[in-house]
């Protein structure tokens, strides 16, 4: 069973104040399923929601490297209470190997795949 990380309304408003105009969140998703939030090449990210409640969000880039991809990263860390070196260590070792690198943090689990020259990050709720 997935577990909740947030309610889409809260990660949105708490997210947007913390990012660029180009990187804000779309005001609203489908109550059930999955939503493109964020779309500014080489970036997109996506989240998978259960009655408005957000299961799983997946950051998609093209590029293993982009200042972008920290910018929204950090700013889902702080949305989620979760920050941590962990996820920052696992990033890099992830783009530094081209592997698959999990890290956890208050029950956050991240997921980086830096396999085939792009960087897919998957975040869940553990426990």
């Amino acid at each position: 069973m997935t577990k909740t990380l947030v309610n889409y309304q809260t990660l949105k408003n708490s997210f947007n104040q913390e990012v660029s105009t180009q990187l804000q969140m779309i005001d609203s998703v489908s109550k059930n399923g999955k939503s493109l939030v964020i779309q500014t090449d080489p970036i997109t990210v996506e989240v998978e929601v259960n009655n408005n409640d957000v299961e799983t969000i997946t950051i998609t880039s093209k590029l293993l490297n982009t200042p972008l991809y920290d910018e929204i990263f950090i700013a889902l860390e702080k949305s989620l209470n979760c920050s941590s070196v962990k996820f920052y260590n696992a990033y890099k070792s992830a783009i530094k190997n081209g592997t698959v690198v999990t890290a956890e943090n208050n029950n956050i689990k991240v997921v980086h795949d830096a396999r085939n020259g792009q960087l897919n990050v998957k975040i869940r709720k553990e426990n």
